[in-house]
């Protein structure tokens, strides 16, 4: 009884706070006045099915109504979001009013230097770029990373070509194709790994997600590479064939590294060393193989002096030094990782 009274008087209090008579409210819910007169001086409940009707009528929610209380916590939550909901709105008032006013000195300076339409939509595209990263956030509610990098990146490549067309009588025009090829590589090469961790797309080649990144990676860098060559005034289309060639060794020591690393069963550590000691080689070899590739300079080990660290032998002694270390290391993670082995089998027995 105590309770049906304490609901009752709940009743009352939010009826009388929304400014609802009895009969307004049992308008609202298409019940009787006394049906209505009855719940407030607790002789009976609401019906199950009215619930719903009731908390819309008196501005509660069902767990308030249920426990004939006010769930401050609840409603401060509610606040805050609407509080929240307010600012989101407001800001993306502000940044569209900042578009906006950005087109009028935009179109000034556009009409007083004579780059006309050109110009106006240059600076159009690098807006787009800034509203992909501000606004594009706000307005979509799932796979925010996937709108915000496409937006940008699509962005991106329509003001490198809208630049392009605007100057197609310019000298040194094949800076496109390079700009494209730069952009893509920068961006893929640091997003894509997430892109593709974050996906829902249910495909089978999406279980080699490490694959995907390292042959789209290396598919931009060989057309930087070919590009760059055809087009750098300091080199001529016979060095194309030792730059492959030279491109394909460093190629293949990365995709060797990779299958080290996510194809073997070798310990993170030992795998980590390896790593370390194929740097040594590089930073020994290093020099010497791109002149050779490059400039038809003749391959050869230069000297080693670990008593002189000028600035002659610093790059042989370091890699000479790094090998030296990684070596080491490589033996005791070999030994670490015997005795591992040893042990988990006699523990199986």
């Amino acid at each position: 009884m105590e309770q049906k009274e304490t609901f009752g008087k709940y009743i009352l209090q939010k009826r009388k706070a929304t400014g609802l008579s009895q009969k307004a409210l049992a308008d609202k819910l298409f019940v009787s006045e006394s049906a209505v007169s009855k719940w407030e001086r607790g002789l009976s409940y609401p019906d199950i099915t009215l619930v719903t009707s009731l908390c819309d009528a008196l501005g509660v929610s069902e767990h308030e109504l249920l426990t004939a209380s006010d769930d401050m916590h609840q409603r401060e939550v509610e606040e805050q979001s609407r509080g929240y909901l307010r600012i989101i709105r407001t800001y993306s008032w502000i940044t569209y009013l900042c578009y906006a006013a950005a087109q009028i000195p935009t179109i000034i300076v556009c009409l007083a230097s004579g780059s006309g339409l050109p110009g106006f939509v240059i600076r159009l595209c690098a807006l787009l770029i800034v509203f992909s990263l501000l606004n594009v956030p706000v307005l979509v509610k799932r796979k925010r990373l996937h709108w915000i990098f496409w937006c940008a990146y699509g962005s991106l490549l329509l003001l490198l070509t809208v630049c392009r067309l605007s100057h197609i009588e310019a000298e040194y025009g094949h800076w496109y194709l390079m700009a494209i090829f730069g952009v893509s590589l920068g961006l893929l090469g640091v997003f894509l790994p997430l892109l593709l961790q974050t996906s829902t797309l249910e495909h089978p080649a999406l279980h080699h997600k490490g694959l995907i990144c390292m042959a789209v990676d290396t598919v931009l860098i060989y057309l930087l590479v070919i590009f760059g060559n055809l087009f750098a005034d300091n080199l001529n289309n016979s060095n194309l064939k030792e730059i492959l060639l030279f491109g394909l060794f460093c190629t293949a020591i990365a995709w060797g590294l990779f299958a080290l690393f996510r194809y073997t069963r070798l310990s993170t550590l030992l795998c980590s060393f390896i790593t370390a000691e194929v740097s040594g080689i590089m930073i020994l070899l290093g020099n010497s193989a791109v002149e050779s590739s490059l400039y038809g300079i003749r391959f050869q080990i230069l000297e080693i002096n670990l008593a002189d660290w000028s600035d002659e032998f610093i790059n042989q002694n370091l890699g000479v030094v790094t090998m030296i270390c990684a070596g080491v290391l490589i033996v005791f993670a070999l030994v670490r990782d015997i005795r591992k082995s040893l042990q988990a089998k006699n523990c199986g027995r």
